[in-house]
């Protein structure tokens, strides 16, 4: 068996020794407790891993990073440090100067290594807070759970300086949670948001990701086509209908049962201008939605539409 010393050799990158840089970090869940997906199980061979800090105030961070469910929104505080399968950085950073981090590569399967020298102070200063943000995917956009997780040790070092962020104990899940001697991943969350990452590319504009544009032109906006769990790029037809029984005009919908971010509800417009709630009564329910009914009185005229409403900002 090797020893330890060149095991470990192949993956570190030397410091430099100059004071224009700060110091460096190991990641290691060597001895530590594993990452693993929600079940239990390890983490997959190749899973996507970053490791960065988060652009925001330090007094409130933890608290808002906990409360934000969208990727997007989360992707547009985090400044990253390394990632598995590149490096990553800017100018003050460069990739060819950071390292990598290997997921399930060393020594066994749930176990992350990767060691990032030469930080530049000028893009992450000494003290800095670090995260690691852990998928379930080599894609990210093909991952179905992911965890952030922080310890109140793993901080960028002084100039010239090292630190080994341990998964031994403190560490916090901020998504996810802690088991034995395991970090597990929470499914991604559900929203209006982590729907539009899957479906768009994360520059598209507002009129293709916006939630009241139709960009597959199949008359469904974007957010009912996410309440209605359809297909964003290719026409699909509604969850809604109207129907004829007894000479009675019955408008039939559907609304999602598992949706926090938003509302749907039944309209009624006797002139297609003015538009008033429509009662409307159970009639099923299946695993993702309950059927809904509204009924046109005798003689009344009634034009139906479904309202779509967030709750909560996509």
């Amino acid at each position: 068996m090797k020893p330890w010393s060149s095991i470990v050799g192949s993956f570190a990158i030397c410091l430099i020794s100059s004071s224009a840089w700060a110091g460096g970090v190991t990641l290691t869940s060597v001895g530590g407790s594993q990452f693993a997906l929600r079940d239990g199980q390890a983490l997959p061979p190749g899973a996507a891993v970053r490791i960065g800090t988060f652009l925001l105030p330090a007094e409130t961070r933890d608290q808002a990073l906990v409360a934000a469910t969208d990727y997007v929104t989360l992707k547009s505080w985090f400044q990253p440090l390394a990632e598995s399968g590149e490096a990553s950085g800017t100018i003050a950073q460069p990739g060819e100067s950071g390292g990598f981090l290997r997921s399930n590569g060393f020594p066994t399967a749930g176990d992350i290594f990767g060691t990032i020298s030469n930080i530049s102070p000028s893009f992450m200063p000494p003290g800095t807070q670090l995260y690691v943000w852990v998928f379930n995917h080599v894609d990210p956009e093909q991952s179905t759970q992911w965890g952030i997780f922080t310890s109140e040790n793993w901080t960028v070092p002084e100039s010239l300086g090292t630190r080994v962020l341990s998964t031994g104990a403190g560490v916090q899940a901020l998504h996810g949670n802690t088991g034995d001697q395991q970090l597990l991943l929470r499914d991604i969350p559900v929203s209006y948001g982590n729907w539009t990452w899957k479906n768009y590319t994360s520059d598209a504009f507002p009129e293709i990701a916006g939630a009241a544009e139709d960009p597959d032109r199949d008359g469904i906006a974007n957010l009912a086509e996410y309440a209605w769990l359809l297909r964003a790029n290719a026409p699909d037809t509604t969850r809604a209908e109207i129907k004829e029984e007894g000479g009675v005009l019955s408008f039939t919908f559907k609304r999602p049962r598992n949706l926090p971010d938003v509302s749907v509800s039944a309209e009624c417009s006797p002139d297609l201008k003015k538009w008033f709630p429509a009662a409307s009564v159970l009639i099923g329910s299946d695993a993702d939605f309950d059927t809904l009914r509204s009924t046109a009185t005798s003689g009344e005229r009634c034009f139906w539409r479904v309202r779509f409403s967030s709750i909560t900002a996509p």
